[in-house]
């Protein structure tokens, strides 16, 4: 049975007061706890991408971000790995038909976890490839039951080709290694292969898929599937990052209004500094939303342009300035929250980590996209492997 917008948004509503109670013990479990794995499934929520052909729901990118931006508002680390389940759907329709068929046998969701950055080994054998290698920042991966890995093969007489590999949970390895100071309850972990064999229908090509045009994306009329890699895997980050910045607004309104000077017994609240920070950051949450519903009027707006490297490139640097908006106007919050606003118990500032990691990840990296729109502008030779 189909399942509306409203009716989906009224379940994830339904789950987040679950998703605020847990966030403390998500960050300490440094993984999503399984509790909440089992409402994300059960909810129907990770189906939100997946093609109709495969029972998926097969609703909109921007569906899928007013999800993740209200799981996010109250705890980013169970929003960023929401957003990788939910857009694992998308990603596994780079790969071949049989691959896709062979993830959605038993259910419409898939719970797949994964990086860009390539293996060290990559070897073409018969009837597929063997890959070696251990890469980081696979978020999900504690309770993922694929992987995706990114190769480059190289054979005598041919030019470097550019692979994705879909390896299942049983073939890889998954390394206790996620110790960081944000976004610590996403379970990003290293993963390792050890000479893994990948049979050709698990591959898919890179720089097809970062045109759109990967032929497993191409079987499913939906535009939605036809998008460049690059500003879909924006959009599955940037409402993380708008949505943080929203439930840091929050928490930095009820601060505001708890804050009781130590020495001095005054009410932040009756500050004229505390309330224009306080319009400040309201002011900022606001704009990051109005940015992000621009950003997706026009990723999903059908453009002949959309596929250009330029036009890529626009998008990641959109992406990137949200990060950076987001973590200034908490910068400027932070100043006024006082040493209480620093214990574990405090909301805000799990935002203040988690928003200050998102903002240095490399796909939001204000500095990397600032830079290569200046070269385009400029007419100087671009070189990102991303675009």
């Amino acid at each position: 049975m189909d399942i509306t917008r409203t009716e989906l948004m009224d379940r994830v509503h339904a789950l987040v007061p679950a998703f605020a109670e847990r966030a403390q013990k998500t960050e300490e479990n440094r993984a999503p706890l399984d509790e909440t794995i089992t409402d994300l499934i059960d909810s129907g929520i990770l189906a939100t991408l997946t093609p109709k052909e495969y029972g998926g729901l097969e609703l909109g990118l921007d569906v899928a971000a007013e999800i993740v931006r209200t799981i996010s508002a109250v705890c980013p680390s169970t929003g960023w790995v929401t957003s990788f389940y939910i857009g694992a759907a998308w990603r596994v329709n780079i790969f071949t038909e049989q691959a896709q068929r062979e993830v959605f046998a038993d259910k419409p969701y898939t719970l797949t976890a994964g990086t860009a950055a390539p293996l060290g080994q990559v070897q073409k054998v018969d009837g597929g490839y063997r890959i070696t290698g251990q890469t980081a920042w696979n978020s999900g991966s504690v309770h993922a039951e694929w992987f995706t890995f990114a190769g480059v093969v190289f054979e005598e007489g041919s030019a470097p080709t550019p692979l994705w590999f879909l390896v299942p949970r049983e073939d890889v390895k998954v390394l206790d290694t996620w110790y960081i100071a944000g976004m610590s309850g996403t379970g990003s972990n290293d993963i390792s292969v050890d000479d893994v064999f990948v049979p050709d229908y698990r591959t898919g090509p890179f720089a097809l898929a970062l045109a759109g045009a990967a032929p497993g994306q191409l079987i499913h009329p939906n535009p939605m599937y036809h998008l460049p890699f690059l500003p879909f895997a924006m959009a599955e980050v940037t409402p993380v990052v708008v949505g943080a910045l929203r439930g840091a607004a929050d928490a930095f309104v009820q601060r505001t209004k708890d804050r009781q000077g130590t020495i001095s017994q005054e009410k932040a609240s009756g500050k004229q500094a505390a309330q224009m920070r306080l319009g400040r950051a309201l002011a900022a949450a606001d704009a990051a939303e109005t940015l992000l519903d621009a950003f997706f009027e026009r990723l999903t707006a059908q453009r002949p342009e959309q596929s250009d490297p330029r036009d890529r490139a626009e998008m990641k640097l959109k992406a990137a300035y949200l990060a950076d908006l987001a973590r200034n106007a908490l910068n400027d919050m932070v100043r006024g929250i006082g040493g209480d606003g620093y214990r574990t118990s405090a909301p805000i500032q799990r935002f203040f980590r988690d928003l200050s990691v998102l903002s240095v990840h490399a796909f939001l990296d204000i500095d990397t996209a600032s830079e290569t729109i200046g070269r385009f502008t400029l007419d100087l030779p671009v070189a990102d492997p991303l675009l």
